[in-house]
């Protein structure tokens, strides 16, 4: 008991010292970019292309089901477009107001889990909708670095070496012979135990290992998969010109924006605050201003797009209540 109780005051500890940081970062933000500034763009936002924003959101998540559902359907089974939406609206939710980007991936996988009576399925088809996204996103900054994109400069080694993570789990997902070398390394690796986290952490992986049978190989699912990522990516590259429209940056450079939106969600990955805040809206700032922006549209574009994600959030919470009261128990 006093073990728990010790684990979870270091927990709530750290996570204190992740929203200080966040604080900290925030601070340091709004004075690279002056506060009259800020105020000043906040206070001529167009409403028209704000109200744009947020519905485009419907556009945004309907992709991202749109490659989920291929994964579901990969499993042999299937479930409607607009149940997957309400789910992955669910998960804004939870990636908002639970200390990890991950949350709102455990929310909908185990929702959608529930429908369809396979927690191993929905979560596989989960994680690799997710998955195959960072990958996209992850070779297009490799590309962009080795074609000498100026925006990468400073950035490189760390998004070539999170290209490389990427490609070789996606070889493990993808790749038979290297997907059964890794899981029987993986295994060799982790201590056996009759019980404690050890022995659920073998249950995962023998669950992920029969749950990705309905992927290896196949390599048109891969094809298809990418394809559909990079489609969300041309959407999220619309999404940020639209959020920088409003903000008053009328010269956006929607060709420029193709390189720097995949980098800014590569680096508010980095888990050094809770749901990336503050590291997301610094990103938007600094690589926004190396294609054009001044420092207050950079990060007015940034705050926009989190209270964007806020509203969203909002939005998850209710559907979420239904879904909790339709749901079997």
């Amino acid at each position: 008991m006093s073990q728990s109780k010790s684990d979870h005051t270091r927990q709530r500890l750290a996570l204190l010292v992740r929203s200080l940081f966040a604080v900290g970062i925030f601070a340091g933000l709004f004075a690279v970019a002056g506060t009259q500034d800020l105020v000043s763009t906040f206070s001529s936002v167009r409403w028209d292309y704000v109200v744009l924003l947020v519905s485009f959101s419907a556009v945004l998540i309907w992709a991202s089901c749109l490659k989920w559902r291929l994964f579901v359907r990969a499993s042999g089974r299937d479930v409607s477009l607009l149940h997957l939406m309400k789910l992955y609206t669910v998960g804004y939710f939870f990636n908002t107001f639970t200390p990890s980007y991950v949350g709102g991936d455990l929310a909908r996988s185990f929702h959608l889990g529930r429908h369809l009576e396979s927690q191993r399925d929905a979560f596989v088809a989960t994680f690799l909708e997710r998955f195959t996204g960072l990958l996209a996103m992850a070779l297009l900054g490799a590309l962009f670095v080795v074609c000498g994109a100026e925006v990468t400069a400073g950035l490189s080694v760390a998004i070539l070496s999170v290209g490389a993570g990427a490609a070789v789990l996606g070889a493990a997902c993808f790749m038979p012979r290297f997907s059964a070398w890794c899981f029987a390394v993986v295994r060799r690796v982790l201590p056996e135990r009759d019980r404690g986290v050890f022995r659920k952490l073998h249950k995962v992986l023998n669950a992920l290992d029969e749950g990705l049978q309905a992927a290896r190989g196949k390599k048109k699912l891969l094809f298809d998969a990418l394809v559909l990522s990079l489609f969300f990516h041309f959407l999220t590259v619309v999404n940020t010109y639209i959020a920088a429209k409003a903000v008053g940056w009328d010269t956006a450079d929607i060709g420029g924006l193709f390189v720097v939106v995949p980098l800014v969600l590569l680096v508010s990955m980095v888990p050094l605050t809770p749901n990336g805040l503050g590291i997301q809206e610094g990103a938007f700032l600094f690589l926004l201003k190396r294609i054009g922006a001044d420092e207050a549209q950079g990060l007015a574009v940034g705050l926009l797009l989190r209270a964007k994600v806020i509203l969203l959030a909002m939005i998850g919470a209710l559907l979420w209540a239904r879904l909790k009261k339709i749901e079997p128990q």
